[in-house]
Formats: C-alpha cells, sequence, structure tokens
C-alpha cells in the first residue's frame, strides 16, 4: 500500500467516514448503501466534497454519501488503481471482512484450535467435544477463547496433560504438591487461577461422561469450597487434609501393625472421634466394634443423641454433605463388605445425597427410615418448592414413593422427627 494514503489520515473527517463506510460494508456485504455525514463539521464536508469533485452545498444538502459514489470518485484521483476496501484497509491499517467474512473466519479458526487439540491429545476428545459444543457451563472458557486463543491452548494442554497424572490406586496427593509435581508451579491449580478452574471442569465433565454426574449434575459446576473439595477427592486430591473430618463411634481402624491405639482406646471407653482425612490416610482397615452394620446420619445433634442412648453403637455422622473424609471412611467399610445403614433428611438435598451413596456402593447401603412412613411423621411447615428441581434426576425406585410425596407437599422432613426410630432400629438390631 502506498505512503499516499497518509492524505487522507491528515485530511478531516476521511477517518469518520472510512469507519462508517467499514460498518455499512461489513453489514451489507457488499460496497453499497449510503452513510450519513450530518453530524460532521463544515470542514469535514468541504475536504470530503473537494476528494469527489462536488460543490460542499450539494454534499451539505444531501447530507449523505453513498459508497458506490466515492468509490466511482477514486478514478479520477491518484488512488485509481485502489478499490474503495483497498484503500480503507490501507487508511485503517486493519483487514477489513464482511460479517459474514468474518463469521466464516472464525469458524475455520475454531475448527482449526479444536483440530490441534484433538490431534496432539486425542485421547481427552471428550472434553474438547464438550467444550466445543458450546454448553452452558463454557461459556467463562469461550471467554478465555476470544481473549487469547493461545493462551488457552496451553492452559488445556497443561490441565490435561496433568490430569492424566492425578493419583491412582485410592491414594490422596496435597494439591500444591501435585501441581508442583505436573507443573513445577505449586499455585499452578488455586482455584482463583485460570488453570485450577479448568481442572476444575476437566473433572466434572468427566464426571457426567462416566456416571452421569449425579450429585453434581443438579447444581452444575461446582461451586462452594465443600463441592470444589468433594470433587477433588473423587480424583485423589486434597485441598486440606486436616478442615475435612469425619465423626465415628463404635469403631475399629487398623494399619499395618495391627489395630490402631487410638481408635482402640476410643472403643474402649466409648469415645466419640473426630477424624480428620490425614489420619484416614494412615488406616488400611476399618471395621464395627460390633456385628456388620454401620449406622450413618448426617445431623450431628440425630447423632450425639442416638450416641447418648446407645454409646456402642457403630455410627458415623457426616456433618451434612459427604466430605472426602466420609467417603474414605465408607470406601474401607464397603470394601470390607460391612452394611451402611443410612438416614438422612427427607428433602431435596437429603434425597440426592442418599442417591449418591446408593450409586457408589449399591451392594452395602440400605436406605433408613427414608420411606413414606417416616416422611409423614417427620413432615415440617417448611416450604421447599424453590428446592423441589434438585429431586428431578432422582431415578432410584427405593426412593420413588417418598420423592412423589415431597413434590406433593412440597415440604421437607427432617431426621429429629425420626430420632427416637432411629435409636430403636439400633437396639433392635
Amino acid at each position: 500500500m502506498s505512503k499516499n494514503v497518509q492524505v487522507f489520515r491528515n485530511e478531516p473527517g476521511f477517518i469518520k467516514l472510512f469507519i462508517l463506510f467499514k460498518e455499512k460494508y461489513r453489514s451489507l456485504g457488499r460496497v453499497g448503501g449510503t452513510v450519513s455525514i450530518r453530524s460532521f463539521t463544515e470542514g469535514e464536508m468541504e475536504s470530503i466534497a473537494g476528494f469527489m469533485g462536488l460543490p460542499a452545498y450539494d454534499l451539505l444538502e444531501k447530507g449523505k454519501v453513498a459508497l458506490l459514489d466515492f468509490e466511482k470518485a477514486l478514478l479520477h484521483t491518484p488512488f485509481a488503481d485502489y478499490s474503495l476496501i483497498q484503500l480503507m484497509e490501507g487508511v485503517l491499517e486493519e483487514t477489513i471482512l464482511t460479517k459474514n467474512e468474518e463469521h466464516e473466519f472464525n469458524r475455520e479458526k475454531t475448527r482449526d484450535f479444536f483440530n490441534v487439540l484433538k490431534t496432539t491429545l486425542p485421547e481427552g476428545d471428550w472434553w474438547w467435544s464438550w467444550i466445543e459444543s458450546k454448553q452452558p457451563d463454557t461459556r467463562w472458557i469461550w471467554s478465555l477463547y476470544k481473549q487469547n486463543s493461545d493462551q488457552l491452548m496451553e492452559y488445556l494442554r497443561n490441565v490435561y496433560q496433568a490430569f492424566l497424572e492425578l493419583p491412582k490406586d485410592n491414594s490422596f496427593e496435597r494439591l500444591p504438591l501435585f501441581a508442583q509435581r505436573t507443573t513445577g508451579n505449586p499455585h499452578y491449580f488455586d482455584r482463583d487461577q485460570t488453570a485450577g478452574k479448568l481442572l476444575i471442569h476437566c473433572m466434572y465433565v468427566d464426571q457426567l461422561q462416566n456416571d452421569g454426574g449425579m450429585g453434581m449434575l443438579e447444581q452444575g459446576m461446582p461451586k462452594s469450597s465443600e463441592e470444589v473439595n468433594e470433587l477433588f477427592a473423587q480424583y485423589g486430591l486434597m485441598k486440606d487434609d486436616l478442615w475435612s473430618f469425619v465423626t465415628c463411634s463404635g469403631l475399629l481402624a487398623e494399619d499395618e501393625n495391627g489395630i490402631h491405639p487410638v481408635w482402640q482406646a476410643a472403643s474402649a471407653t466409648n469415645t466419640v472421634l473426630n477424624v480428620p482425612i490425614k489420619e484416614l490416610l494412615k488406616v488400611n482397615k476399618i471395621r464395627p466394634v460390633h456385628g456388620n452394620k454401620v449406622w450413618v446420619v448426617e445431623n450431628s445433634g440425630v447423632c450425639s443423641t442416638i450416641i447418648d442412648e446407645v454409646p456402642s453403637a457403630p455410627i458415623i455422622c457426616t456433618h451434612g454433605q459427604f466430605r472426602t473424609a466420609s467417603w474414605v471412611v465408607m470406601d474401607l467399610l464397603a470394601g470390607s463388605g460391612y452394611s451402611i445403614h443410612y438416614s438422612g433428611d427427607l428433602d431435596p438435598e437429603g434425597i440426592s445425597m442418599a442417591q449418591r451413596l446408593k450409586n457408589r456402593y449399591p451392594n452395602n447401603v440400605t436406605l433408613w427410615r427414608m420411606d413414606k412412613e417416616s416422611y409423614e411423621q417427620a413432615l415440617s411447615e417448611e416450604d421447599i418448592t424453590s428446592r423441589l428441581s434438585k429431586i428431578e434426576i432422582i431415578n432410584l425406585p427405593e426412593l420413588e414413593e417418598v420423592v412423589n410425596l415431597i413434590k406433593l407437599h412440597k415440604k421437607a422432613a427432617y431426621q429429629e422427627g425420626l430420632v427416637t426410630l432411629l435409636i430403636r432400629d439400633i437396639l433392635e438390631n
């Protein structure tokens, strides 16, 4: 492009005019139409009129300029060899595409982006295809793509390669150490970092692909620290091995040296233990002191009341949603064939937890006081209409009747209303 186009940058009004021309061209997809110049100053109009060989008053009266007229005027100037588009690109110093051309260009660019991922890391096609399909949970990833696609490519590659190196064989690794091992940066997967968010998304999509994402699907991407910690736990990562704990009573644990002395002392004195995952990872077996059944409740007040009445009962309290520590204990119990009797609140959250537990240990879990009669006895006045959508995906036959009752009454039933029956059940067993 000749340096002569500099004259258009020095003449008043031409930059403004070409910007209007550009938008008209992009919109129409061709050189055509007119643009209004009524907002132009008198000096700007005179400059444009002079270039086009028109009296200034004529242009002023029209108040607009046709793109084809301007292009024809070029034939009578030193710029006769330029098309209007070539001239605008030279003056504005940019490539000008119609909106259709831009759309097609972006589509090809996007295809190339995902083709590179699928070619270099084909085993991650399940994740690349999920992102490419623009699922609702990928909007923020597409924002990153628009900001800097090359940087996003680097993040995706690093995250997926680290994903392939997650701990195996039910072992656990602290998140900073995992990040250091796989990337050389202990903070690479911090939750407030792009790579950390992408790792969470990768795990989340993997859960959806492998088991339908029960327990996550109804709430979408993990948001709270508790949800993120639980997701990490599914892949052997720990953010905090002291905060995640489970309350136990009436259980014994073993390590490589036999029965663990702390658990043995607690059992002998009917002492309740709050055991963090840091300590759970030191044992390889957990069993009830008596029998082959373990009673699991989510409510700490209910658990404490049961222990008051049945001090030796093998019981676990999860304190609401299952934390990593809860899963570790129940994995060990289920792995040894013990029976897990679970009782939770009869509300959308409690029902979802019951389904997740049953899905994870189908041969070990028995739902305990989570039936129609229990719901009717413990029915509260709390309206849960806004939370009912969480039980739309429940598909466990054992829960069907109570789910229908919850939908009908739109009210929750809580464990506190069943504590007497829970105690009786344990005593009878």
